[in-house]
């Protein structure tokens, strides 16, 4: 079966562009998700670094105690920068759905047919109940935090630690104006959505919608692709499954170790190290080492995945750009015309961001305990200094690498946005499929999303709760 690209006058999904800054911060989320799943992946190495310094496992107590000290330290990057990746997440995500939109009027304004009708992936943006819901819950979160913290602060700090205060002061007023922020924006993210349903009726999203074919569940079965395709997403598959079981592994192994190693052990405290014979000494000195294998194991398989996914990534595209470029061509699989009818990030892009990740946590950490910043935390680290500071130009060669890798990431994603929106504009006017249908609401009265079923531009009233049945009322009895 084959089918023509509709013409101008058929009713068919369009995907409107959305600009530089769009692009920018489109990329700016594909490469963040990656980039905290990258300080996972951080964190995970330097629990195997922490017990190999604290078992002493090294061949020397003075490697012994820097690893303990790396460990330790490199922490603060951890919180820190996922922290601060997750709060950008949000905001991006609030700018997502404010540039959608205004793309979408824009495209109005310039006399957009109606019947191109904007595909349900910008239509999920403009219709989002409430909008910037992520930006609002994260916005209440900093605020009330910081809130919490100042009034602890004001009841137990001291003269010198007053900045502490003022630390926690500013928190709380950047998350009340990011509240605000989010609540004066809604107006305007309104309005912009009636504009757009007053070109495109209901009507018109109907007769899109008609044309699509709908979403089943064989649209994941992957038989249907071409055998070489079938070959390497098994094989990346297989990295990635292998990755989870080794980390799975690991981080059971630890627990097991643990449990044994510190029996005392609390929330907040590590409690003493239990010792035992020799014989089981050495067992438990080889499951440290089994546990820094597997971890080690699990971030490199994760890494490579990420690069065969990349490949599967190019093997499709050109699946699909072939078939396009043919008017005769069968239609291609719809697993891939499911995938490509959304945003998809280049992958060996997001592989960049979850190195500067890596780089960026071990970089700081170095960098702090060779300059000394460490030393006025703990007196564990009074002599890191002198261990690390030879160190200190390779770990800011380090961030500068990363930082580098994050920029490449970003401006590599926007490079390519052009090509990528063109592949996905020509398979959704060709071939358009239904996206899976999503449910939304509280339990118990969870509902199809509109924007995932069908017409959803011209807002709905809102549908009035059942009345709840009186109780009848029982004789009393004499």
């Amino acid at each position: 079966m084959t089918t023509q690209r509709p013409a101008a006058d058929q009713p068919h999904w369009r995907v409107y562009p959305v600009g530089l800054a769009g692009n920018v911060v489109n990329a700016a989320i594909n490469a963040l998700a990656p980039f905290l799943l990258g300080i996972g992946a951080a964190f995970v190495l330097l629990l195997a670094v922490a017990l190999v310094g604290e078992e002493a496992l090294a061949y020397e107590p003075a490697v012994s105690g820097a690893l303990d000290q790396l460990a330790r330290a490199a922490m603060m990057p951890v919180l820190v920068l996922a922290l601060g990746a997750g709060v950008l997440t949000t905001v991006l995500l609030a700018l997502r759905e404010v540039i959608t939109s205004r793309a979408v009027v824009r495209a109005v304004a310039e006399g957009a047919p109606r019947t191109a009708v904007p595909h349900p992936s910008q239509v999920n943006l403009l219709t989002a109940q409430p909008p910037f819901l992520a930006f609002l819950v994260m916005a209440v979160l900093v605020g009330g935090i910081g809130l919490l913290m100042a009034v602890i602060a004001a009841f137990t700090v001291n003269g010198s630690e007053l900045p502490i205060l003022w630390g926690f002061l500013v928190t709380t007023g950047v998350g009340g104006a990011f509240v605000l922020l989010a609540l004066a924006g809604r107006p305007a993210h309104h309005r912009r959505r009636l504009a757009v349903a007053a070109h495109w009726s209901t009507a018109d999203e109907h007769a899109a919608w008609r044309r699509a074919a709908p979403a089943r569940a064989e649209d994941d079965d992957t038989t249907a692709l071409p055998a070489d395709l079938q070959r390497m997403r098994r094989r990346a598959t297989w990295l990635e499954y292998v990755g989870i079981v080794c980390f799975a592994l690991g981080f059971s192994l630890m627990q097991l170790w643990l449990f044994v190693t510190h029996p005392f052990r609390s929330t907040t405290d590590p409690g003493p190290r239990v010792e035992y014979g020799d014989g089981i000494e050495v067992v438990l000195v080889a499951g440290v080492w089994v546990f820094a294998a597997l971890m080690v194991a699990a971030v490199a398989l994760l890494v490579v995945g990420f690069f065969a996914d990349s490949a599967v990534q190019r093997r499709e595209q050109e699946i699909l750009r072939e078939a396009l470029e043919d008017p005769a061509a069968p239609r291609p699989p719809r697993v891939l015309l499911r995938k490509y009818a959304d945003h998809q990030p280049v992958i060996f892009v997001q592989a960049l961001a979850l190195l500067a990740a890596l780089g960026a946590v071990l970089g700081w950490g170095v960098y702090s305990l060779g300059t000394g910043g460490m030393a006025d935390v703990a007196t564990l680290y009074g002599e890191a200094d002198e261990t690390f500071g030879g160190f200190v130009p390779q770990a800011l060669v380090t961030l500068a690498i990363s930082a580098a890798l994050v920029l490449l990431a970003l401006v590599w994603d926007v490079a390519v946005s052009a090509r990528g929106y063109d592949l996905r504009n020509r398979v959704v006017e060709r071939w358009p499929v239904k996206p899976a249908p999503r449910m939304v609401g509280e339990d118990g009265e969870k509902r199809p999303d509109p924007a995932s079923t069908g017409p959803s531009l011209t807002p709905r009233p809102e549908p009035k709760p059942k009345p709840k049945p009186k109780p009848k009322r029982q004789n009393a009895r004499r």
